[in-house]
């Protein structure tokens, strides 16, 4: 048996040197895949662009993707032209080694649409360009024109490409071997990408940017990988597959869970079904590998509870473990999908008197399912999955007399003392109803909605005396639940940059740098991978950690490099040293792996050592969310998972 030591005082001596932002990795920006989205160019973080520019050096990033608005530089027509806060910008920049990806964008009044405008555009463009040409030599053409919030009138891919072509042309004029991207786009929206095709674009930008968010799902259960793969046969069906493609947005955000009236509604629930019950246990369905996760506080998660109680998280496997002796209550996460192959084990547990607590949408209305590739479905769900659990729901798409939204909630009058509908506004699109209840059944509302005749249930009670004994607990609302844990942001960094640079990525930039953290519920505030006073989040950690394990210029290895739930991409370093990293997409689970080589070093994704004993060329590790680095072995095959 050979133990795996883990690092030479030289060793240390240089890791410890890299994480105090003392050294740097030998690498330049040009080569660099690290990027991300600050608004340095802009009032709101200006002042301390010098600082955050510190910020990204020591993570190892490279690139910073920033606005240079029109605005900012004409602030009236046929007025002078100020550059101060631009050139101050590229100043700091340059200072700290990071590389400034400007964007060109927006309309100005007198100019609006821009692309109809274009002599007075072109002018904004020949202006900044030039000013920039021998610093920057990247320049991206608008931001996510298929939204209409962006593009300020209906998205049409043609006027885009007007626009698109003529700012090409007259960069080109200045330097022909100036780069110019397409405008990134919001998600890979591929009808909008086919349009610019179609409208002759294909000549006038000489790269693809794209905006893939998936929070806050996992990269992997809606397959960036392939949602990749299948914008490259795009480019291909129009003669273009050489182009690189960058990420110029993707992101996780940290905002929290608005609960204060879930909350209520809740223990208002749970108090009507077992008013003498002062002790209670919630079990919350918490499994990392699953798409959508329950991110309620324990402090909100407590609230819940009429009485004292404890908090129990279980993963996957252990939901077959519900027993309502034990668990008297328990929370699937916010969302409209469920996990089928779960579904007996949940209707079993209500059968027996637990209870079930739905807390986003429609429940049951679509059906998730894991691929063998670590992807997850979704397919509509019949009727008969609700019925089973006796919900009834109707919404205007179900029946023309109901309203599509109705903004005032009102509680009824038993439980006006006890939920506060003074804080959060969230207008109601979807009524609970009694139609699937049995005769001994009860069905309760907790809140409802009224517009003119109509008064609709958006959160109710079914408390259950049937073939079911149990009961659930329904919230209807579609509140912005989508915010994810901070250490669930640093999980997702590294696992999108390793999955999309394996699969042919060029450049990502992360959304984004700081975070603004006014509106706590509000997603745009909390992006960020460091605080509002740049105090780093765990994201920002991981961040320097996947910079310090795949350096600039590193080579992804060819070959497969996922199997089922488990990813281990894998590159060849700078340095001639091989590298991979190593996760599951699914529960924790131990991995027997055979390489060959040398096992050098292995840390976790915040750069911790880990102590791996080798025997005979295997090791045997624990997988699980976050990534795992193996510096070192060639080549590692999965034996046993």
């Amino acid at each position: 048996m050979s133990t795996y030591t883990t690092k030479t005082m030289t060793a240390f001596i240089s890791t410890f040197l890299f994480f105090m932002g003392a050294i740097s990795p030998a690498d330049t920006a040009e080569p660099s895949p690290y990027g991300i989205c600050a608004h340095v160019s802009r009032s709101s973080d200006h002042a301390l662009a010098a600082e955050e520019f510190k910020l990204m050096r020591r993570a190892g990033i490279r690139w910073a993707r920033t606005d240079f608005d029109w605005t900012s530089v004409q602030k009236r027509q046929g007025g002078d032209w100020d550059y101060s806060m631009f050139d101050a910008t590229v100043d700091l920049a340059e200072k700290a080694g990071i590389t400034i990806l400007p964007i060109l964008d927006y309309d100005v009044p007198w100019a609006s649409p821009a692309y109809q405008h274009l002599d007075l555009w072109l002018e904004y463009v020949r202006k900044t360009v030039t000013r920039y040409q021998d610093r920057l030599r990247y320049w991206e053409v608008w931001n996510e024109q298929d939204l209409v919030g962006f593009w300020k009138e209906t998205p049409n891919p043609a006027n885009y490409t007007t626009l698109l072509k003529a700012t090409y042309q007259e960069i080109k004029k200045i330097d022909p071997d100036l780069q110019v991207l397409l405008g990134g786009v919001s998600g890979i929206p591929y009808e909008y990408i086919e349009g610019i095709y179609q409208a002759g674009g294909a000549n006038y930008f000489d790269a693809m940017a794209v905006h893939p968010y998936r929070y806050p799902d996992t990269p992997e259960a809606h397959s960036l990988k392939g949602d990749l793969e299948k914008l490259k046969a795009l480019m291909s069906q129009y003669g273009d597959p050489n182009k690189p493609v960058w990420i110029t947005e993707i992101g996780w955000p940290t905002h929290q869970v608005p609960a204060s009236l879930l909350t209520d509604v809740i223990r208002c629930g749970l108090k009507t079904v077992a008013p003498e019950r002062t002790n209670w246990t919630l079990a919350v369905f918490d499994d990392p590998g699953y798409p959508v996760q329950n991110n309620f506080s324990q402090t909100q998660l407590e609230s819940m509870l009429p009485g004292k109680g404890r908090i129990v998280r279980m993963d996957y496997k252990q939901v077959g473990e519900l027993n309502p002796e034990v668990h008297q209550a328990f929370l699937w996460p916010p969302e409209e999908a469920f996990a089928v192959d779960l579904f007996e084990t949940i209707e079993s547990y209500v059968r027996r008197g637990g209870i079930i607590i739905f807390t986003r949408g429609v429940p049951l209305y679509y059906m998730a399912e894991q691929k063998e590739d670590g992807s997850w479905t979704r397919d509509g769900a019949d009727e008969s999955y609700r019925r089973r659990l006796h919900i009834g729901w109707q919404a205007w798409w179900t029946n023309p007399a109901v309203p599509k939204e109705i903004a005032q909630l009102t509680a009824p009058e038993s439980f006006a003392s006890e939920i506060d509908l003074s804080g959060e506004s969230i207008p109601a699109q979807r009524f609970l109803t009694d139609a699937a209840i049995g005769p001994q059944d009860r069905f309760i509302p907790l809140l409802q909605a009224r517009d003119g005749d109509f008064t609709g249930t958006a959160a109710a009670l079914y408390d259950l005396n049937s073939d079911l004994k149990g009961a659930v607990i329904v919230s209807v609302l579609m509140q912005d639940m989508r915010g994810v844990s901070e250490d669930r942001q640093a999980a997702m960094l590294p696992r999108t940059y390793l999955i999309t640079l394996q699969s042919g990525v060029q450049r990502v930039f992360w959304y984004n740098l700081r975070a603004g953290e006014g509106n706590p519920f509000y997603n745009e505030d909390h992006f960020g991978i460091v605080h509002k006073d740049l105090k780093p989040k765990p994201a920002w950690r991981a961040m320097r950690t996947l910079s310090k394990a795949r350096p600039a210029s590193a080579v992804p290895l060819d070959g497969r490099w996922q199997s089922g739930t488990v990813f281990y991409p894998g590159w060849k370093c700078p340095d001639g040293k091989t590298a991979f990293a190593l996760w599951t997409s699914s529960t924790a689970r131990t991995v027997t792996i055979s390489f060959e080589g040398t096992l050098i070093e292995a840390y976790d994704v915040f750069g911790k050592t880990i102590d791996i004993q080798s025997q005979n060329g295997h090791l045997q590790v624990e997988l699980s969310a976050t990534p795992l680095y193996l510096i070192g072995p060639e080549e590692i095959e999965l034996q046993s998972f």
